[in-house]
């Protein structure tokens, strides 16, 4: 039985050495940054030293945000991966920024000042008080001659003032430490609100049977990034090529700053499924524009993942932590992660998470991916930051188009074919003509054929007019029944050196009541939708050369009836 039971513990005795870890931990800095729409794969490349036999590395500073199902680890020796978790460090905050450890000495000091002139203004009180309990001159039957009682009086009064004197300037001082130790208190509450969002850590087991070196290489998916394209679209005159500057605007939200990292844009998505796909009916349709949000352009969407639940949970408890620590004065010793949180309650003081807005977009189910060929960094402060991701110089040919009942403006648009190519997705353009802002404009690339149209806006040079030939426009009762004519004429006259192609459109009115008749009267050579009572002519128009059109419509409708034939727009005023 006793070899039984030494054999036993022979056996326990090396399984527990086998298991024994080497624990190194690393504070390993971002290197390449892989950017989606709304998310992002970072990279951490560094070199390690495993020991034979359990290794356990310790990567800190990760985005407590980071998707524990996408962590990948790999390295270039041989080796065992035994386990890949994640857990939070909750006073990982004081080593990632120094400058919590110089604000904790700071308050420290503030504190200590502050109990000592508590000190002092209780001796000065004590003082006071003996004082005053001692004012009775001389005892019973004892008599004072004048020069005592004077000698006393003073004494006293000028003792009294002294107290008073410095009992005031504690005071003010006492307000002074009791701004900046609560002024401290709150900038380490925000810096490890700050810093929390960071207090994720990576933990990989491995098994090796030899020491060796390896370069290894950890990578994961992150939420709250992204990036959105915006434009700068430059044309120097109508007959020249267009430049097309290609840009994209990155923000941060994870909690990771990054810093000269290698950065990839990709309009992928890295959530896709790992199931292939079924088709459905694929049934054709006249296209609807979608209603599109007005808010800003780039944005996190809300992600459903049930991680970020637990992230965020681990976040606030360490957000609760700190504020129990420095505003409340609570032992750290007291702190208990699961029972602290529900316990306490955070004040309006703390520092709300940054929140950017979305849209929807739609792009291609083709992936593109663009290679920053500069290193790139920025910190996590959900602010935007410009990369230029390229420029390309475009044959385009340019034409124009104006609805002159809307607005009396030629509109400059730039069409340009094989735009597949440009790897363009839905942004902003900022618009430049012949070297001056013209405004901002939209790339939509949805239900776009093989030609892409851009406006380049107003084109000053060409002018157009519509106005009403009154002389020709008549308003007449004949009967029960009202007869109106409108005739209009349009003129557009181009001020160009060089020919243009123009499109005009204009509008006849449709009657939806069988006691309402709308009689075409002219619309000069001009081309009719009957269905939308469109009406559209197309021009090419010389150079300082004057083009002139017509329409013209009768509407008939009963004397007694209420019938708005002209549209009116809503524009706001002062009102006095």
């Amino acid at each position: 039985m006793k070899k039984l039971l030494l054999a036993f513990s022979m056996l326990f005795s090396v399984a527990l050495i086998a298991q024994t870890s080497t624990v190194q931990t690393l504070k390993s800095e971002i290197k390449k940054v892989r950017l989606f729409l709304t998310s992002g794969e970072f990279q951490h490349e560094q070199t390690v030293k495993f020991v034979k036999g359990r290794n356990k590395l310790i990567f800190s500073g990760i985005s407590a945000y980071a998707d524990p199902q996408s962590i990948q680890f790999v390295g270039d020796g041989k080796y065992r991966i035994v386990s890949v978790s994640t857990e939070m460090d909750f006073l990982a905050a004081e080593q990632f920024n120094p400058r919590i450890r110089v604000l904790q000495d700071s308050l420290e000091s503030l504190k200590d000042k502050h109990q000592f002139n508590l000190d002092q203004m209780d001796a000065l009180n004590m003082e006071s008080q003996l004082m005053k309990a001692n004012m009775k001159l001389g005892g019973q039957g004892q008599n004072l001659t004048t020069a005592q009682i004077k000698e006393a009086g003073e004494y006293y009064r000028t003792r009294t003032l002294e107290i008073n004197k410095s009992l005031s300037k504690l005071k003010k001082e006492q307000q002074k430490f009791d701004a900046m130790i609560e002024n401290t208190r709150y900038q380490l509450v925000e810096l490890n609100f700050h810093e929390n969002q960071r207090s994720n850590q990576v933990v990989v087991l491995i098994d090796c049977d030899d020491a060796a070196t390896m370069k290894t290489n950890l990578k994961y998916l992150v939420s709250d990034c992204g990036w959105a394209a915006s434009y700068d679209l430059s044309a120097a005159d109508i007959n020249q090529k267009i430049n097309l500057k290609y840009k994209a605007q990155v923000y941060n939200n994870t909690g990771s700053d990054w810093n000269n990292v290698d950065l990839v844009l990709s309009t992928g998505d890295p959530r896709l499924s790992a199931s292939h796909p079924e088709l459905s009916p694929w049934y054709l349709n006249y296209y609807e524009a979608s209603k599109l949000s007005k808010k800003s352009y780039y944005a996190p969407q809300v992600v459903q993942e049930d991680y970020r639940q637990e992230a965020q949970y681990n976040i606030n408890v360490a957000n609760q932590r700190a504020y129990d620590n420095y505003v409340l004065d609570k032992d750290l010793n007291d702190f208990k992660s699961n029972k602290l949180f529900d316990q306490s309650v955070l004040t309006p003081q703390q520092v709300q998470a940054a929140v950017v807005n979305m849209r929807q977009i739609e792009i291609s189910e083709l992936t593109a991916e663009f290679i920053i060929p500069d290193k790139f960094s920025c910190p996590s402060d959900a602010k935007p930051y410009m990369v230029n991701v390229k420029e390309m110089n475009l044959d385009a040919t340019f034409s124009h188009i104006t609805v002159p009942k809307l607005d009396n403006a030629a509109f400059l648009m730039a069409h340009i074919v094989g735009w597949q190519e440009l790897e363009l997705i839905p942004g902003p353009t900022n618009v430049y003509f012949g070297g001056e802002f013209v405004g901002v404009s939209q790339i939509e690339t949805r239900n776009v054929s093989d030609t892409l149209s851009l406006s380049f806006g107003r084109d000053s040079k060409v002018v157009v007019m519509r106005k009403l030939k009154q002389e020709m426009s008549t308003k007449k009762v004949i009967g029960g029944s009202k007869k109106e004519a409108y005739l209009y004429e349009i003129v557009v006259r181009n001020n160009r050196a060089v020919p243009i192609r123009i499109d005009v459109y204009d509008q006849i009115p449709i009657s939806r009541s069988s006691d309402i008749t709308v009689t075409v009267d002219n619309v000069s050579e001009g081309k009719t939708n009957a269905e939308t009572g469109e009406v559209s002519w197309q021009y090419v128009i010389q150079p300082t050369e004057v083009k002139s059109t017509e329409i013209g419509y009768t509407v008939k409708y009963p004397k007694d009836a209420n019938i708005t034939i002209q549209r009116f727009r809503t524009v706001s005023c002062p009102s006095f």
